[in-house]
């Protein structure tokens, strides 16, 4: 009879009755964690920016872009939360990670039924209505604060993942809280451009979301 022994690691889950190598977890929650990543760090954040700065565009090109954005950006979410609960067989919502990641879920998703609901855009020099100015304060509201949750829920995912794997995730999580960084300071420099271009215009303010 012969017998192996291997030095990994193994994480014993009482919740489900079962014991599994660590290192087992990793191509799947990799794939979790960049397909969040894409949605959350790329797109979504896209879709944002091109609704706030490409109005100058000719057209209805930047709400092309923006609607295209959003919607793949949620289609990579739904995608990477059933990897997530597949490999763990299950949703748990004990860690800070998991309730970020599905308090930006409920933001994301809630953006489609918004913009179903959207009022008539006001045409030739018409004033905007009431209900259209609420309806894009709210989107605008809703759609910052389910990327900030995005966000939030990405750096809490790479914390837990550096508590369970050690060093081997902690430079990836200084390189995606450095993308945000630099994210950040972009959408300082095209506030200050979009704040400059207003005044000389002698336009004192700007919509939030849609034309």
């Amino acid at each position: 009879m012969h017998s192996a022994t291997s030095s990994r690691p193994v994480r014993v889950m009482l919740m489900r009755g079962s014991a599994e190598a660590e290192q087992d977890l990793r191509p799947v929650l990799a794939v979790h964690g960049f397909m969040m990543f894409l949605a959350w760090g790329i797109l979504l954040p896209g879709g944002v920016l091109a609704a706030r700065y490409l109005k100058h565009v000719k057209g209805d090109g930047w709400y092309r872009i923006h609607v295209y954005l959003q919607y793949s950006g949620l289609c990579i979410i739904l995608l990477g939360f059933l990897f997530a609960v597949a490999e763990l067989r299950g949703l748990y919502v004990g860690s800070l990670h998991v309730k970020f990641g599905l308090a930006a879920m409920f933001f994301a998703c809630a953006q489609p039924v918004n913009a179903s609901l959207r009022p008539k855009k006001p045409v030739n020099g018409e004033p905007t209505s009431p209900k259209r100015l609420i309806w894009e304060y709210c989107h605008a509201v809703v759609g910052r604060c389910a990327i900030l949750i995005g966000i939030a829920a990405l750096i809490t995912g790479m914390m837990h993942l550096g508590d369970r794997y050690g060093d081997d995730v902690k430079g990836l999580t200084w390189a995606l809280i450095l993308w945000f960084l630099v994210g950040g300071l972009t959408v300082i420099y095209l506030e200050y451009r979009e704040m400059e271009q207003r005044n000389g215009r002698g336009d004192g303010g700007g919509t939030w979301v849609l034309g």
